[in-house]
């Protein structure tokens, strides 16, 4: 109810969300599915996990996800900082230091607005970001072994 957190519920496979217009049948969502639920009765997924992979590719693989991390935090910074400037210019022409004949009450509003409003939304996004940009890198090869298996499956001749 109120100020209670909900348990997060475990994402649907990339296959099973709402967004996906893929072309699998839903037999071939099935063998996925059972591939899948084999990790919960103790068994493996046929894909290679993380720790399977050789120490020089883990480190790498890390390196890129770190980079892209910090690439989308330093694009919200960015963001930021320019919606708070354009707040800022608004405020500074209604009080008369850009263009001494312009006071417009919306121009003042809008400026606080832009202004603040990032601020508020910056530290959010940003743990948000946090949490869900961690290391997802087990479910993505799990990812990539279902699209080839997919594939070699539709064509086993090429």
């Amino acid at each position: 109810m109120f100020g209670r957190k909900q348990k997060p519920k475990e994402p649907l496979p990339w296959y099973r969300a709402k967004n996906y217009k893929g072309s699998l049948t839903e037999q071939e969502k099935r063998e996925l599915d059972a591939f899948r639920h084999r990790e919960t009765q103790g068994g493996r997924h046929p894909a290679a996990t993380y720790s399977d992979l050789p120490n020089e590719v883990q480190m790498y693989i890390s390196k890129i996800e770190v980079e892209r991390y910090n690439h989308i935090q330093d694009r919200l910074v960015g963001s930021t900082f320019v919606v708070s400037a354009i707040g800022a210019f608004l405020l500074v022409n209604h009080f008369g230091w850009i263009n001494p004949d312009y006071h417009s009450d919306w121009a003042l509003a809008y400026g606080a607005l832009l202004l603040v409003a990032p601020w508020i939304y910056y530290p959010i996004k940003w743990r948000k970001n946090a949490d869900t940009e961690i290391l997802l890198t087990d479910e993505n090869i799990r990812e990539e072994w279902e699209f080839e298996y997919i594939v070699d499956k539709r064509h086993p001749d090429e």
